[in-house]
């Protein structure tokens, strides 16, 4: 009997979502903006906003079907959004009987960016929708979203939000980002505007990561809940809102304002796995690799790897993969380092490395973090071809251990062999 299938996962963004493979993107921005209006105007007819949304979406062919019914799908909306704002999708998938599910993207971001031992992160988005007023005197300011999250054994969830003026300089960055806030993800419309914020919170907050978000992985891992057993559907988790399967009953809504006239064109950002759930993690063994040791899982295959395309061969490095039938990837790459090298002098090293690559291959470098119990120096590598691999690194007796966690090719979960082998590694002496 086949297991539950991931959802699929709508990423909003700000209107204009990053492409996913062969889809079209689309701008809905104006839909956005007009949230707090009741009717727009759609295909040039004026109609109410919900149905608006429910048309868009049924005309994409979202939800999409599968051979055991409608894939669940989830919608990530603008962090600051409300109840009343997030009712305008209420009928969003009601005809075709799909579960909805409804989550402040910041939540998204953190299900798809964070690491498995991170437990508490925040999520810096530098455009607000509906758009802000601007007084013409002074012109824009900004004046950023802030949303703290907490990790706990339901998975990522709401802990606060703030407003990060950018004028407070360390003052106000400190008042909402703590030394408790292990990464920083930012967010936005404008690249400049998402470099400012990177620059400004890098300046005045301890956080390991403080990093631009990757939209793409937002839509292949958003579905993930966080949770510390096996990924459950996003549908079951506590700290989402569902809609009723049923269509819901019309609420009238008073208004002020007047109806705001906008005209929509466009699609979304969509992706999904359609796979199902991944089978109980294996049990490890121990393995020795010339003066490394770590636990992997005992079935996995074992081969040795080729230098990757546009690297030099380097004797003094070897390389080793295990393989999971998914595609899952753990690969240790052990590099020999001056007898003297420690921790610290690696990773300056590494750094300096790193910054003549581009962070178009390499991102989210940190010269000391936590993860599995142990300090490492962690980074991201973004690959010709798969997806992306979480480098950790860590130090010993001459030996430099880079341990990379590689997700399968249908983003089958390699996050618990990932933090065994990181947690198990030790290094002998020569």
């Amino acid at each position: 009997m086949p297991g539950p299938q991931y959802p699929t996962v709508v990423d909003l963004a700000y209107g204009r979502p990053a492409p996913v493979a062969d889809r079209q993107v689309g701008d809905v921005r104006g839909l956005l903006d007009a949230v707090d209006s009741p009717t727009v105007v759609f295909n040039g007819m004026h109609v109410h906003i919900r149905q608006a949304w429910a048309t868009l979406f049924a005309r994409r062919g979202l939800p999409t079907g599968s051979p055991d019914g409608m894939r669940p799908l989830v919608i990530g909306h603008p962090s600051t959004w409300g109840p009343r704002r997030t009712a305008v999708f209420a009928d969003v998938g009601v005809r075709a009987g799909s579960a909805v599910t409804l989550l402040p993207r910041a939540v998204l971001i953190a299900r798809s960016h964070g690491d498995v031992a991170m437990r508490r992160c925040a999520v810096v988005e530098t455009t607000h929708l509906p758009s802000l007023p601007v007084d013409p005197a002074r012109g824009p300011r900004d004046r950023w979203d802030v949303t703290l999250l907490c990790r706990g054994v339901d998975g990522w969830a709401v802990e606060s939000s703030a407003i990060l003026a950018a004028a407070g300089g360390r003052s106000a960055v400190e008042a909402i980002l703590d030394d408790t806030v292990e990464a920083v993800f930012v967010d936005g419309a404008d690249r400049a505007d998402v470099q400012r914020a990177i620059d400004l919170v890098t300046a005045h907050t301890v956080a390991g990561r403080v990093v631009a978000v990757d939209r793409d992985m937002v839509v292949r891992y958003g579905w993930r809940t966080g949770a510390h057993e096996i990924q459950a559907s996003v549908a079951d988790a506590p700290t989402t809102t569902v809609l009723p399967v049923r269509r819901a009953r019309a609420r009238s809504v008073r208004l002020a304002a007047a109806a705001v006239a906008v005209v929509v064109a466009g699609s979304l950002a969509v992706g999904w796995a359609a796979r199902e759930d991944p089978p109980d993690a294996e049990e490890p063994t121990t393995v020795s690799l010339g003066r490394t040791m770590l636990a992997v899982p005992a079935r996995w295959r074992q081969s040795g790897q080729s230098t990757p395309s546009g690297t030099a061969d380097d004797p003094s490095t070897t390389r080793t993969q295990f393989v999971g039938d998914g595609g899952q990837r753990i690969i240790l790459v052990q590099t020999r380092v001056r007898p003297d090298s420690t921790m610290a002098s690696v990773a300056v090293s590494l750094g300096n490395r790193i910054r003549h690559r581009g962070q178009d291959v390499v991102s989210e470098f940190s010269a000391s973090t936590r993860f599995a119990g142990r300090e490492v120096i962690s980074y991201r590598e973004a690959p010709a071809s798969g997806s992306a691999i979480r480098w950790y690194v860590v130090v010993a007796h001459g030996l430099q251990a880079s341990i990379g966690c590689q997700t399968g090719d249908g983003a089958e979960s390699v996050d618990a062999e990932c933090e065994t082998a990181v947690r198990t590694v030790a290094i002998s002496p020569e």
